[in-house]
């Protein structure tokens, strides 16, 4: 890449951050790229850390889990039909693995039971196999890949067509040429791939010439470092990499490197191309998606982002709002701001008083970090009259001039309907069908009370043999439970018998159709309380 285009990436980030409009639907994928330790961390590198490591399960020695991050994208990827629009990474990987072009498959199936713990209705496991990537290149020492979201899961397998060990080169560079890619954008894929890990013995013992679990030679002298080594040593002649020296037949990456007669192996040779090079052509391999998917614009680290975590009535007289603000501290040269949120009630009217206080976060220093990004939270907790506040806007005092209005709309907050957290409840007992009872209350404006209210749960269903599960989406229907007095609210409740094997899921909470509809979106089952409160006025 050169230094204009990486400009130009760059440039586009910074734009995307500054017109990022509150709520997104890609905000839960922004944390899990960008908060991957400290406070509020969502740890999505976890899996991964150090690069060199198999941290599932107690470790193994033998295993490199960022090394089948990205063998888990290009299995998934290069079975794309360009002509088509079909295939490409959309997780169809999940339904192939008993397929001999995806041998080794106990390191897909590790992946996905993984990228499990974040999967849910707003993140698609094809989205978070495209972020594995990134997270893993990035983990290594690696290039920042640019990331959009917007990935739809297949529901079935796809065609096959992943060229193995002992697929010819012609055969193997059609493959490539199937899926959209050039004989250059090939050698690059595979050197920038196997710039990681190595081949597994009990999985490749022919090519290994040992069979044992131990067994485990890397492509090259640095195999836990994202560096060019595998590009050097195989030019210098003394690579170890078991697809260049192993028996004849099985030498699928000496066969692919040499396949321009060195050309794009000589430029890669040097290290900064070799870096930019591997960000350009991993970015290609994730967006290939099929035709039907239409993807996001690049997902940036956003500078002020702000997380209700709690909004509900109180009683007749309050409405608690609860929830914190984030702010990026990356490239801000001053100390971190005092934060406020001026606000407005349903009418836009402000007061005074309509002002409240974010305090800094204390756990862990308040202090939550990314792979290259740090930034600052600060948490608000308070009790306002119901109808007071309808929006809110983030201003720092440190500075009078940098007012937050999330383009001009405002932070929206009452939207017709909030969750009842207090009188919502998951009662971990099983019915006589191994279900657990999940009652949901939600309180909704009395002007909207008399249009349709209901819930919408992520139900988990596995199939075996099948990893990953695939989401039911139950809607339930929600019915007047009480009047909430004078606060202009009314209750209503819902119950669902939901299956153990999706007590971490989520739920949303939908008032009305169309352009008039209010909801309260991603409701977390882990969240729930073990007793249902009942209202009192």
């Amino acid at each position: 890449m050169n230094k204009s285009l990486l400009l130009l990436t760059v440039f586009s980030a910074i734009s995307l951050a500054r017109t990022y409009t509150w709520p997104s639907p890609w905000d839960e994928l922004e944390d899990i790229a960008y908060l991957q330790s400290g406070h509020r961390r969502r740890g999505f590198h976890d899996g991964i850390t150090p690069c060199g490591s198999f941290p599932q399960g107690g470790g193994d020695p033998f295993r490199q889990a960022s090394a089948e991050w990205l063998r888990s994208a290009f299995h998934d990827a290069v079975t794309h039909n360009k002509a088509t629009g079909t295939g490409g990474l959309d997780a169809s990987l999940l339904y192939e693995t008993d397929r001999p072009e995806n041998n080794g498959a106990i390191g897909f199936k590790d992946t996905f039971a993984f990228f499990n713990n974040f999967f849910s209705r707003r993140v698609s496991l094809a989205d978070l196999i495209a972020l594995g990537v990134s997270a893993t290149v990035r983990e290594c020492g690696g290039p920042v890949i640019p990331f959009r979201a917007g990935r739809v899961d297949a529901t079935e397998a796809g065609e096959f067509g992943v060229p193995e060990p002992t697929t010819g080169i012609d055969a193997t560079a059609a493959q490539f040429a199937k899926a959209g890619f050039t004989v250059e954008e090939m050698i690059a894929l595979v050197a920038c791939g196997h710039t990681l890990g190595g081949v597994h013995g009990n999985d490749f013992p022919d090519i290994v010439g040992n069979d044992s679990h131990e067994a485990f030679p890397g492509f090259d002298k640095t195999s836990s470092r994202y560096d060019n080594n595998v590009v050097t040593e195989f030019l210098a002649g003394n690579t170890t990499n078991p697809l260049a020296v192993g028996p004849e037949g099985t030498n699928s990456d000496q066969r692919v490197f040499v396949a321009d007669k060195n050309v794009t192996m000589q430029s890669l040779a040097n290290p900064a191309t070799f870096q930019s090079t591997c960000a350009s052509v991993f970015q290609r391999m994730v967006e290939t998606v099929p035709a039907t998917v239409n993807l996001s614009e690049t997902i940036a680290p956003i500078d002020v982002k702000p997380t209700i975590s709690r909004l509900y009535l109180k009683d007749q007289t309050a409405v608690h709002f609860e929830g914190y603000i984030r702010v990026r501290m990356t490239d801000r040269k001053t100390e971190a701001p005092v934060v406020q949120m001026p606000y407005v009630d349903s009418t836009g009217a402000h007061c005074d008083d309509c002002t409240i206080a974010a305090q800094p976060a204390t756990f862990q220093g308040g202090m939550g970090f990314g792979f290259d990004d740090s930034f600052k939270f600060y948490d608000f907790s308070t009790d306002l009259q119901p109808g007071s506040i309808s929006r809110f806007n983030i201003q720092f005092t440190a500075d009078a001039d940098e007012t937050h209005t999330n383009n001009d709309l405002g932070y929206p907050v009452d939207k017709g309907i909030f969750h009842q957290f207090p009188n919502s409840c998951l009662i971990q007992k099983d019915d006589e069908n191994g279900n657990w009872n999940l009652t949901t209350v939600a309180a909704v404006r009395n002007d909207r009370a008399g249009l349709p209210t209901w819930m919408e749960v992520g139900v988990k269903r596995f199939t075996d043999g099948i990893v990953s599960p695939k989401l039911d989406v139950q809607k339930v229907e929600m019915t007047k439970w009480k009047e909430a007095g004078s606060s202009g609210f009314t209750l209503y409740s819902a119950n669902f018998a939901l299956p153990i094997a999706s007590w971490s899921t989520t739920y949303d909470l939908f008032n009305g159709e169309g352009d008039d509809q209010a909801s309260v979106l991603n409701v977390r089952t882990t969240e729930a309380m073990g007793t249902c409160n009942d209202w009192v006025a």
